[in-house]
């Protein structure tokens, strides 16, 4: 196989995923390219001589224990992708859609209101029995009992695992305001499959208001919840 700047796969993996939902813009070739220039034109060049899906590179990395800091490169390049299609669109006559996100959240405008941003969630879900992944589990996300909105377009949320992501599923909730600098918020997974019990997994996390959104990602700031273990219905 001849070099090639592996970069050019994976951020076209990353833009097929980001636009999953919507066939219509996956099918101009001049829009996707466009998102895949922008996003080449910012990330380095990756040489090699062979090929491997993104998904399956990022799943191998992440279970090879290289944790935080591969994530944190994931979800970089894909906050990236989901500018690029936002930038895309904003230039185009007619843009298109690209579903539900949250909005851009302005700063404080009382001098005591702090905005609380949110880390990333990251978890996967699998068969109690066998360990194996399941796919088509609707995994949602709650934070003190409401279901929360996406801090960026791409971030679903309900999310349902499927091959390409080895059942992994991962959640970036919109930040929210309060006068109080300090927060505690009650976190609430929801796992649905037809074939197995329901499963809710709760977390409880402690942010500190800041006085402006967060759009970089962190390593460190990445929460993996682990393993989802989804327990077979009984037949009959």
């Amino acid at each position: 196989m001849k070099l090639k700047n592996y970069q050019e796969d994976v951020v076209l993996r990353a833009i097929d995923i980001a636009l999953e939902d919507q066939p219509e813009i996956v099918s101009d070739p001049a829009f996707v390219n466009d998102v895949a220039a922008y996003v080449l034109n910012r990330v380095p060049p990756r040489y090699v001589m062979s090929e491997r899906g993104f998904l399956r590179l990022t799943v191998e990395e992440l279970e090879a224990g290289n944790g935080s800091r591969s994530l944190a490169n994931i979800i970089e390049l894909m906050i990236l992708v989901n500018r690029g299609i936002e930038i895309v669109r904003s230039r185009r006559p007619s843009p298109v859609s690209v579903g539900s996100g949250g909005s851009y959240l302005p700063g404080p405008e009382k001098p005591n209101e702090f905005v609380h941003n949110y880390p990333q969630f990251i978890g996967r879900v699998v068969d109690d029995v066998t360990d194996e992944p399941v796919y088509g589990a609707v995994v949602t996300l709650h934070m003190d009992g409401d279901q929360v909105p996406p801090a960026e377009p791409g971030w679903s949320n309900p999310y349902r695992t499927h091959p390409q992501t080895r059942a992994f599923f991962s959640f970036w909730p919109h930040p929210a305001k309060s006068e109080h600098e300090a927060a505690i918020c009650q976190i609430l997974f929801t796992t649905e499959h037809p074939d197995y019990e329901s499963l809710a997994h709760t977390e409880s996390i402690t942010t500190r208001g800041a006085f402006e959104r967060t759009t970089a990602i962190y390593g460190e700031e990445v929460v993996n919840i682990g393993t989802l273990r989804l327990r077979p219905k009984v037949q009959g």
